[in-house]
């Protein structure tokens, strides 16, 4: 287990002064990153070897957002790390009292990231991350998203300089961000997010949505393929 703690600032809120979902997928990402190049297998030693992680599915539960000047502990469990993959649990907690705020579930595949293919882990990283016995055992539905062309054209998205992050793929908080613009209405508590295919520098991407009946799916799209498919219940 790795944890590290923090308080919400001001710029990190919505005009409820609550965490705004882009925050809350970078606090989960930032607390991978920390703990990685802490245990000497992030960043800087992955660069070299041209290699990166890339994430494939968050499963995000909510219930409750932080507020502004909440102190919170954000926590990240790796498992089943093996071959070319990983899984993590990260739970966002309460410092003050514990309460449990937010937990979820992801899935990482390492890539080369000249050839964009999967690459093996290698004995330093696998030793990096021994699996812990007191990794939570949260309920996780860890469904695969299928888009069956229903949705409804909605809108148009263009990645941006401010959007692309050292993997040089538009980094995994703005796919949150781009897509619940397009909801009717935010009343849901868990998203779901498989990532199909990165979107690069200056894509044009279509944005399509679906009304499920529990809740949306807002899927991103070009040229007829799908990058990315977000669920919102």
């Amino acid at each position: 287990m790795y944890q590290y703690s923090d308080r919400i600032s001001y710029s990190e809120v919505d005009a409820n002064l609550n965490l705004t979902y882009f925050n809350l997928v970078n606090y989960m990402q930032d607390c991978s990153c920390f703990h990685s190049d802490d245990v000497g297998v992030g960043v800087h030693y992955l660069a070299p070897l041209d290699l990166g992680w890339f994430v494939t599915t968050y499963e995000i539960h909510i219930n409750r957002l932080p507020k502004y000047m909440e102190r919170i502990k954000i926590s990240t469990y790796p498992y089943q790390v093996r071959g070319m993959m990983a899984r993590r649990v990260y739970v966002i907690e309460s410092e003050d009292d514990g309460e449990l705020l937010i937990y979820a579930d992801s899935l990482w595949v390492l890539m080369n990231l000249k050839s964009l293919h999967p690459a093996r882990l290698n004995d330093k990283i696998l030793e990096a991350y021994p699996l812990d016995d007191e990794k939570p055992d949260f309920k996780f539905d860890r469904s695969k998203l299928q888009y069956r062309d229903e949705g409804e054209l909605v809108g148009k998205f263009k990645v941006n300089e401010n959007h692309i992050d050292t993997n040089g793929h538009m980094n995994n908080s703005f796919y949150i961000d781009v897509t619940r613009r397009y909801l009717p209405k935010e009343d849901f508590s868990q998203i779901t997010v498989n990532y199909k295919k990165a979107a690069l520098l200056f894509d044009e991407l279509d944005v399509y949505l679906v009304e499920l009946e529990s809740g949306y799916q807002v899927v991103l799209k070009k040229d007829d393929e799908v990058y990315t498919i977000v669920e919102y219940k």
